[in-house]
């Protein structure tokens, strides 16, 4: 068996090319570098970027694997918009525009079990708690 500078096996023409474990580390690490693209550096090591994105998936997932906590919930109530906020209204005026009426604004962001869920606006609070169920059985 042959093996070249990068530490590949060189094999005859037509065979798979395997590669050790140290050099594809090597390479994964490369990907997650600063802003090192993961075709530019697959194209570096004269290789498929497909190849590499796999390499990386199973990288991060094995780091994923070890680093799982159970989160402790907190009790989730919504509630109806404040009353006491008036909404702006402006009376047709030829000379000024219409004031807006401000939108309800706001965003839950909830991290669980390596998911990112991001809730804007209005919530059907029984759809929230089927998808925090879904998120806490994984």
């Amino acid at each position: 068996m042959r093996v070249d500078v990068q530490g590949r096996e060189k094999r005859g023409a037509g065979r798979r090319r395997r590669f050790s474990r140290e050099f594809k580390r090597q390479v994964v690490e490369e990907t997650l570098a600063g802003d090192a693209s993961v075709a530019g550096v697959a194209l570096r090591h004269r290789l498929n970027a497909n190849l590499v994105f796999t390499w990386r998936r199973q990288h991060l997932r094995a780091l994923a694997v070890g680093e799982v906590k159970p989160v402790p919930m907190l009790p989730v109530t919504i509630a109806e918009a404040d009353a006491r906020v008036p909404a702006l209204v402006a009376e047709p005026d030829a000379g000024r525009k219409p004031v807006r009426r401000p939108r309800v604004r706001g965003a839950i962001e909830i991290e669980l079990n390596g998911v990112r869920l991001v809730v804007k606006g209005v919530v059907d609070g029984q759809a929230l708690r089927v998808v925090l169920a879904v998120l806490v059985s994984r």
